[in-house]
């Protein structure tokens, strides 16, 4: 089975009987600060209730309010991609806005401070669940010295029902031991569980220079793999 047969299996596919009783990632407290109150309308087939999904999040980070969630929600309807919203206010004025298709809990990590041609805040939002048949996902944004935000990429991580592959993604910045100047470089990778194959990875550099940057996949591996 190639690894875009698993990925196709867990994007189009309800939950495996195996899966069925694995827990779900759950969103830290700390990390969001949601103005939804406690809902009591009967959940939806899938155990989740489509209104609280509805429901806006909101968290403030280095002085700038975050609103985000979904416009609809619907997994039998739209599967995984279910419309969503990311703004960023400012004193109550949006200065930022990005649209995503994702499914499950959103919320936002923050990483901090990193030296890419200036101090730039660099923050992922997250959506789905990483677990058996479900895929994670992480939208990585930028906001630079002036106080401007840009979308730089998303990666996802998974694993197929029958457990044989999983991809994964880590991130390394500029003062990481492996890391280059004014670079966020992404490492994505394919583990064979079974060991019958050599585990593959891919390398990408981001590179910046000013407000802008460049996307560069130094290899291709990952769309080869089976």
């Amino acid at each position: 089975m190639t690894i875009h047969k698993i990925f196709m299996t867990a994007l189009l596919l309800s939950l495996l009987v195996s899966c069925r009783n694995e827990p779900k990632q759950q969103t830290p407290a700390s990390e969001v600060q949601s103005s939804a109150i406690k809902d009591t309308i009967a959940d939806d087939k899938d155990g989740k209730s489509n209104t609280s999904m509805l429901t806006p999040r909101e968290q403030k980070l280095e002085g700038f309010t975050f609103r985000y969630g979904y416009t609809a929600y619907d997994e039998e309807k739209y599967s995984l991609s279910n419309p969503g919203y990311l703004e960023v206010l400012k004193a109550n004025k949006v200065v930022f806005k990005d649209k995503f298709e994702g499914n499950d809990e959103p919320y936002i990590t923050s990483l901090g401070y990193h030296n890419l041609d200036g101090n730039k805040f660099v923050f992922c939002l997250n959506y789905g669940t990483e677990a058996c048949d479900y895929v994670q996902t992480s939208r990585y944004y930028v906001m630079n010295e002036d106080g401007s935000f840009r979308y730089i990429n998303n990666y996802s991580s998974f694993t197929g029902g029958d457990h044989y592959a999983s991809q994964h993604f880590s991130h390394i910045f500029p003062n990481d031991s492996l890391g280059k100047p004014n670079t966020l470089t992404i490492v994505e990778g394919i583990t064979y569980h079974d060991h019958d194959k050599p585990d593959v990875a891919d390398t990408t550099h981001i590179t910046f220079k000013g407000n802008a940057f460049t996307i560069k996949k130094l290899t291709d591996n990952l769309s080869k793999a089976e």
